[in-house]
């Protein structure tokens, strides 16, 4: 077969402008490759061992050695590994990159000294466009696999490796129209994950996604019984993603002091979340953005401010959150009830065995655990989570039940909630005008029911 060659340009203002020569079963840098190098440049730092799965040409292995990195590139093209291999020598990066033959599931090496692997996941259709398409070679190797995709085929390859606690997984999907591949799968596996950045191209939309394990792999305090874990966790004074679930605890406080009635099974824990976040953040969104975060995860609603619902609107749990002027950390306090609880005075509530099974409070505690790590947790290689980006979340989560009949009287008038200030507060929309509204007591929910 005559094969040729052809040059590409790849050029990023104030960082590199390289001509790149790729082989015609080689994917050549698109609009895809600078979506991933985008997120490469939001990355806080740029020091330590990179690996590039489907490394191409070599535009992202070079891109991260000009930043900092001692990269490993590896390619199941063999066409894809002379060309980065040329491209590399070509502008002098030999002593920061080797490119290697393999992929994952064959002669790839995982080891515990990478700290950050990134991958731009194949998800080309069987049919494509006649420009766009590339020689049998490649066309093979970027068609995503069924059944969980090589998304999946990574995680597997992951939890066989020994890998560092701290490595980051860097990937990027097409979310729309959905791939084999997916970002969910991964929080489904116990990891922490954030969406970096995304570009709608044509009809497609494209997302870049980071993973990590929460708290750097380390295994959560669990005690069979406590007064409060929001009491307990203040005793610990360690650096990393700090949490203690309790089996059993005595005096559980639920919103203004007033007392968390527990029974025997349900969800009690408590996060530590570093108080600097209140630099960019209100406490508000932030208490918004927890409940939003575990109401996600567990696939249930969200009434402001802190209350986790279930589809039928009876409560299901609650988050809390102190401080205090001795402590560098906010202490973010989650209850969620296993069964139903009756209370003839008060309600009814619900549980998540209702709707999820007869799970153990420890899976709830890892789901939970996985959704506020991937909004709240410090990632040394990761920008925190936006102001705009916890209220998107926030708005979603919250606009959720009122598309399901949840309506509210403000004041004894009907009044619409039309979105969520900078500081938390609702925004409603009354009979005279807009306001923000603070005090709970003043709300009256109607929820209304099939």
């Amino acid at each position: 077969m005559d094969f040729s060659f052809k040059q590409t340009r790849f050029k990023i203002k104030n960082i590199c402008n390289w001509n790149l020569e790729t082989h015609e079963t080689v994917y050549p840098p698109r609009e895809d490759t600078y979506l991933m190098a985008n997120a490469i440049l939001k990355m806080k730092k740029h020091q330590g061992l990179a690996l590039e799965i489907g490394c191409g040409s070599g535009a992202l292995s070079m891109l991260l050695a000009t930043l900092g990195w001692k990269v490993i590139g590896y390619d199941v093209n063999p066409y894809a590994v002379s060309s980065a291999r040329g491209n590399v020598k070509k502008y002098n990066l030999e002593n920061s990159i080797l490119i290697e033959e393999g992929g994952i599931g064959e002669k790839i090496d995982i080891s515990d000294e990478i700290d950050v692997i990134i991958w731009n996941l194949p998800y080309l259709n069987p049919v494509m466009e006649e420009e766009n398409k590339l020689e049998y070679i490649e066309d093979a190797a970027y068609l995503d696999l069924e059944n969980g995709g090589w998304n999946k085929k990574l995680i597997e390859t992951l939890e066989m490796c020994k890998i560092s606690d701290k490595c980051l997984v860097m990937l990027l999907f097409r979310t729309l129209p959905e791939s084999n591949s997916t970002p969910g799968l991964w929080k489904e596996k116990g990891w922490s994950g954030r969406k970096i950045t995304e570009e709608i191209i044509g009809d497609e939309k494209l997302e870049v996604h980071a993973f990590w394990k929460p708290g750097e792999n380390s295994i959560p305090t669990i005690i069979d019984e406590c007064e409060s874990t929001m009491d307990e966790v203040r005793k610990k004074n360690d650096n990393k993603w700090t949490r203690i679930m309790a089996r059993s605890q005595t005096k559980g406080r639920g919103r203004r002091s007033t007392n968390w009635q527990s029974s025997d099974g349900d969800m009690l824990a408590t996060w530590k979340i570093p108080k600097s976040i209140l630099e960019e953040i209100s406490p508000g969104i932030l208490q918004i953005t927890a409940g939003s975060s575990i109401a996600n995860v567990l696939k249930i609603g969200l009434k402001w401010p802190n209350d986790l619902l279930s589809n039928d609107f009876r409560k299901m749990g609650g988050i809390i959150i102190e401080s205090d002027s001795e402590d560098s950390a906010l202490r973010v306090g989650v209850g969620i009830n296993r069964r139903k609880k009756n209370n003839e005075e008060l309600f009814t509530s619900s549980g998540w065995n209702e709707t999820l099974g007869e799970l153990e409070n420890i899976d709830i505690y890892k789901r939970v655990d996985v959704a506020l790590s991937s909004n709240f947790e410090e990632h040394f290689l990761l920008p925190n989570i936006s102001s705009n980006e916890m209220r998107d979340l926030s708005w979603k989560a919250l606009s959720q039940i009122f598309s399901r009949g949840a309506s509210i009287k403000y004041e004894k008038n009907n009044s619409r909630i039309i979105g969520i200030s900078e500081d938390g507060e609702l925004e409603i929309l009354s009979i005279h005008d807009i306001m923000n509204i603070t005090d709970l007591e003043k709300i009256d929910w109607k929820f209304h029911t099939n």
